[in-house]
Parts: structure tokens; C-alpha cells; sequence
């Protein structure tokens, strides 16, 4: 068969039609519209995905936001909790840091660390107005227990006193613990005991 384009005998002629450079300008048109309706879908399909990524990225950004505003928030909480912690320990004097009392008390009664089950026994045993502290060792896990004995109490003489005053130290072992402590205390009142009954006093302390 012959084609009306081409002039040109095919005997497939559909075939030939398909691919034959000597269209009509009629089938020229068409075949260029169709290119640019192509080319125009093709680029709202690119437009529309753009949009569709950016708001991807809004939703995306959005979410990040929220999420850094909630840390930021429980982060102020937790300070804010701290900060309320540090004060009442403060305020009340307890707590892991070491703390000191505030009431009032003989001269030689120092602010030092001393575990309030300590400090208990040394103003039964002896009196609230000894001092007293425990110092800790890095290199071992006995302390050392140091009893401050009041001037008046002491059997220091006063020229001497007045430059060493009368501290009484031992070094317990932790696992004694408040037996430990007990058993210093008592010795040293048994000790000031002697003193007062040699200088033919009335010892203020019990005798048990």
C-alpha cells in the first residue's frame, strides 16, 4: 500500500504511519500539543510534589519544636525542683551535706559534722555543752572522734587551756558505730570524775 505522505509503498502501512517523517502540519500540530501537554503535566506532577515535600518538612519541623519545648519544660521543672530541695535542706539543716547548729552554746562547743545519733549520746553522756565532730579517712573506713571538753569542766589548767584548750581524741572503727562512740564518752567521763573527786568536788556528772 502507498502512503499518502511519503508516496511510498509499504505493506504495512499502519506501521509506517506511525513513524513516518513526512506528516501532514495537521499531525505536526497534534504531535507538538501533545508534547506540550505532556510537558505540562509533568511539571504541576513537579509542583505538587514540591508542595507536598515542603509541607512534609513543616509538619516535621513542627513536631521538633514541640518536642524541644517539652524538654526545655521538664528541665526548668527539674531545676526548680532542685532548687526547692537545696533550700529546705537550708532551712532545716539536714541533708547528705554537712551541716551546723545554730543554737546557742558554750565557746568551746565548734560547728562541726556530727551525726545527730552522735551528738545524742555526747549530751547524755557527758553534756550538750562538750563539743564534738567525726572526721572521716579516704584510706580506711574508721573515723575519728573528737570530744571538746568545756573550761569549766576541763581538768586542764587555765593558763594551758586558753592555748590548747582540753580535745579529746579516737579513732574508732566504723563497725563499733555508736558503741564506739558510747565507750569514748564514757571513759572520758570517767576520767573527769576521778579529777573532781582529787580536787574534792562534786563531780556534775553520774557516777553510772
Amino acid at each position: 500500500m502507498k502512503c499518502e505522505f511519503c508516496t511510498k509503498e509499504f505493506k504495512n502501512l499502519v506501521l509506517h504511519q506511525r513513524t513516518c517523517n513526512a506528516l501532514s502540519p495537521l499531525d505536526e500540530k497534534e504531535k507538538t500539543e501533545l508534547i506540550d501537554k505532556t510537558k505540562d503535566s509533568t511539571d504541576k506532577r513537579k509542583e505538587i510534589s514540591k508542595g507536598d515535600e515542603v509541607n512534609r518538612l513543616e509538619v516535621k519541623v513542627n513536631e521538633l519544636t514541640t518536642n524541644l519545648n517539652t524538654l526545655a519544660g521538664a528541665v526548668n521543672k527539674l531545676v526548680e525542683i532542685q532548687t526547692v530541695k537545696k533550700e529546705d535542706v537550708g532551712k532545716t539543716g539536714t541533708g547528705n551535706a554537712k551541716s551546723t547548729k545554730t543554737e546557742e552554746k558554750d565557746e568551746t562547743r565548734d560547728d562541726f559534722y556530727m551525726p545527730p545519733r552522735f551528738r545524742e549520746i555526747v549530751d547524755n553522756t557527758l553534756s550538750s555543752e562538750f563539743g564534738a565532730k567525726v572526721t572521716d579517712f579516704d584510706d580506711r573506713t574508721d573515723f575519728m572522734l573528737t570530744i571538746i571538753v568545756p573550761q569549766k569542766y576541763s581538768s586542764v589548767p587555765k593558763e594551758e587551756y586558753e592555748k590548747t584548750a582540753d580535745i579529746r581524741s579516737r579513732i574508732i572503727p566504723r563497725g563499733l558505730g555508736e558503741n564506739g562512740v558510747k565507750e569514748w564518752c564514757q571513759l572520758i567521763r570517767l576520767n573527769l570524775n576521778k579529777y573532781f573527786t582529787r580536787e574534792g568536788v562534786q563531780s556534775p556528772f553520774s557516777i553510772n
